[in-house]
């Protein structure tokens, strides 16, 4: 099924993914970054900041895409007479951090874990190259749609305002004490469809990390297709299929949840599996 994969039962692909000896965060070296090449968007059509706000795609479905990372330039070469790319200051590859929430029992991994179809994702996002903060509430619907609550904040708090936990409240979740978890941080890409409402997204150079541990995962790289329509048509979605790369699920909290914590994982099994093939691939062309 996986070829780096295909020998190992399930069990020792967990033991290899989820058990692999980590460093204390002190200790924990920085993540050997993956860079692209700096020619790579010469030919691109670059859109602000300003403008890509204007899109508004706070409710929306998720197209998702995991793949290895030398795949990536192949496919962002095609992409040029289709879609604008994101250039703030010349720069087009942005650090993001994001620290989750849940409570100390989890129960909004759980949720998600065991099929919950309307949930929420709790979480502070740093814009580490512009110097922004948002409080943001990600809702899933029991359509598979997305909808996004946030607000800008001046600081990331370790306890939650009266405000947010109002906001929490008013979403059916009154008892949960959430607290920060775990912090994901990654390098984006984000390119705009030049005649359609669709973003897509990059995300590379990914690291897990919890208050004992931290997990990278250099060689995976993770897009997601955001748009209005549940089955958007587009450019990038024919190109990544062309490469044999599937749509699927995929969740970064969960996955680092799953990675870093004693939690119940067994529903995100391929997701865990996907991670340890890509991860083995070092190789890959």
């Amino acid at each position: 099924m996986m070829a780096n994969s295909v020998e190992l039962s399930l069990n020792q692909t967990e033991s290899m993914m989820l058990q692999e000896p980590t460093q204390d965060n002190q200790d924990s070296p920085p993540i050997k970054g993956y860079t692209l090449s700096p020619l790579l968007f010469d030919s691109f059509n670059t859109i602000s900041l300003d403008d890509l706000d204007k899109m508004k795609l706070l409710g929306r479905f998720d197209s998702k895409f995991v793949f290895h990372r030398s795949k990536l330039e192949p496919i962002i070469s095609q992409m040029a007479s289709d879609y604008h790319v994101l250039n703030i200051k010349n720069q087009t590859v942005f650090h993001y951090e994001s620290t989750y929430l849940d409570t100390d029992d989890f129960k909004l991994y759980l949720m998600h874990h065991n099929g919950k179809p309307e949930r929420i994702k709790v979480r502070w996002r740093k814009y580490t190259d512009i110097q922004k903060i948002f409080f943001e509430v990600k809702c899933k619907t029991s359509r598979k749609k997305t909808e996004k609550i946030r607000t800008e904040e001046p600081a990331v708090l370790s306890e939650l305002n009266q405000a947010q936990s109002e906001l929490i409240a008013s979403l059916g979740y009154q008892d949960y004490c959430l607290k920060p978890k775990i912090t994901i941080s990654y390098d984006r890409i984000t390119m705009v469809s030049k005649s359609e409402n669709i973003k897509v997204t990059l995300d590379m150079n990914i690291r897990f990390e919890n208050m004992v541990e931290a997990k990278e995962l250099p060689h995976l790289v993770v897009a997601e297709v955001k748009s209005r329509r549940i089955t958007p048509k587009c450019l990038f979605i024919e190109a990544i299929k062309k490469l044999g790369i599937r749509q699927g699920s995929f969740s970064k909290y969960a996955t680092g949840t799953a990675i870093l914590e004693l939690v119940k994982h067994n529903a995100f099994k391929p997701e865990l599996l996907l991670v340890t093939k890509i991860n083995n691939e070092r190789n890959a062309p």
